[in-house]
């Protein structure tokens, strides 16, 4: 085959405010108590789009879901207008939609009236109204999902997968459509064509934390699914949803391996997206990130703009641990948390918020007995700044605290006596060791998560 380059965005989350009219207080609340760069979004794309649009040896372009912030008509259409002049610099665009364009509550923010609703596109109109830019190309389509399959190449097919499924508590993919799959999977095949594919939801879990806390942000049926895509010979999916940038594979039990390429959001921190180069060897997966954008940043450099944005908002997930908890619910939604299963975890979670907002590595752990684990390197650094930076690693798919750094002998050695009084299970109720999972999040071993070349 001849080699194919391509890019994979995801999660635009496009708030037009230019067009929609927040403002005040509550338009500046709405915006600092999010992960996402809400009133940057649009400089942020545009500063995408306009280095893609540069790209002159790369023509084709993927984008898998969340294209606004909560499925507002007037960034539908604001987006409609950005990719349509993407679209006439050369670029085939492949779009998919998910929850936050449609199923959402999509909201103008003002001081005078507070919160107030903003129509939204049905799944039907979205169809439509993204027709150019993907639906158009399509030699294939499933009529009930909306997704289609459309040919790259001549020798290479991408499968388009809306996996909205109910739209609330199963976000995956019904048996009619698995059956699809399966048909354009063998269609390929038989015209000698490869074939990989893109959705929103990710099925294989990004972070070790996932099992515990975030399980219905996964592929709803995800332990099936990933398997049952290797087998049909599908050996990559770029998904998003978690805006956590990684890297990794499934096999199944009869050996063969579906590699996970989950994408960050654009308009997060790092601000990153993908440039692939597909051929015979494999798939060459590098980052590009967003360096300069249109936007008064007082000075600063965009990336760190960014972090500081995100690290913000995480130190008011702390602060609310201990001192308001619902807003520390409502927070937590932005890490893909699950409400129940924290109030259930309260006294737990405020009792670990409270020690954590005070204390250092020394007398943290000090007061839990392994104190002779700190190296004096690390011993006055604030707990809540290692973690804000832990989680910072997670999202950015840099986890750097290998087992020999002082951070993850200190830090999980801590975990290993928390582990007497915390007792974590999984979705399915098995139990879970804490350092196990914390050493999971400190570092991750396997594909470079930024660059890798998979096989």
């Amino acid at each position: 085959m001849e080699k194919l380059k391509f890019y994979h965005l995801t999660d635009l989350h496009y708030y037009a405010n230019e067009r929609i009219g927040s403002s005040g207080d509550a338009y500046k609340l709405k915006c600092e108590l999010d992960q996402k760069c809400m009133a940057e979004s649009g400089a942020i794309i545009d500063a995408a789009f306009k280095s893609v649009s540069e790209d002159k040896d790369t023509e084709i372009v993927l984008i898998s879901g969340d294209l606004t912030f909560d499925g507002e008509q007037q960034s539908h259409d604001a987006l409609v207008e950005k990719l349509t002049a993407l679209k006439k610099s050369g670029k085939r665009i492949f779009t998919t939609f998910a929850t936050h364009d449609f199923y959402m509550h999509a909201r103008k923010y003002t001081d005078e009236e507070g919160e107030t609703e903003l129509p939204k596109y049905t799944r039907a109109e979205l169809r439509q109204l993204y027709n150019d830019f993907g639906y158009s190309e399509a030699i294939a389509e499933h009529g009930n999902s909306y997704s289609y399959c459309v040919q790259l190449s001549d020798d290479v097919r991408l499968l388009c997968l809306n996996d909205d499924g109910d739209f609330d508590e199963f976000c995956g993919f019904y048996n009619d459509l698995l059956f699809w799959i399966k048909e354009q999977v063998e269609s390929a095949e038989a015209a000698g064509c490869k074939i990989f594919a893109m959705t929103h939801h990710p099925v294989v879990e990004p972070s070790p934390v996932y099992p515990l806390f975030s399980h219905k942000a996964m592929l709803g049926g995800y332990e099936f699914t990933g398997p049952y895509l290797a087998d049909l010979g599908i050996r990559y999916i770029f998904t998003g949803h978690t805006h956590i940038h990684d890297i990794d594979f499934i096999e199944s039990k009869r050996g063969n391996r579906l590699y996970h390429i989950n994408t960050a959001s654009l308009i997060a921190y790092p601000l990153a997206y993908r440039k692939v180069e597909f051929s015979d060897k494999g798939m060459d997966v590098k980052t590009v990130q967003v360096t300069e954008i249109d936007w008064d940043l007082g000075g600063r450099d965009v990336l760190d703009y960014a972090k500081e944005h995100f690290t913000y908002m995480i130190k008011s997930v702390f602060d609310s641990i201990e001192n308001d908890y619902e807003k520390f619910i409502v927070l937590s939604q932005g890490f893909s948390g699950e409400g129940e299963k924290l109030r259930k975890l309260q006294p737990v979670v405020q009792k670990i918020g409270k020690i954590a907002n005070r204390l250092t590595f020394r007398n943290l752990c000090t007061f839990f007995g392994c104190g002779k684990y700190v190296d004096e390197s690390i011993a006055k650094r604030s707990i809540i700044d290692f973690i804000c930076q832990v989680i910072l690693n997670m999202y950015s798919g840099r986890e750097v605290y290998s087992p020999d750094t002082p951070e993850h002998r200190a830090f999980v050695a801590l975990c290993k006596r928390l582990g007497v009084f915390i007792k974590l299970k999984d979705y399915q109720g098995n139990p879970v060791k804490l350092e196990d999972v914390i050493a999971g999040v400190l570092y991750d071993g396997g594909y470079d998560d930024w660059n890798a070349f998979l096989h």
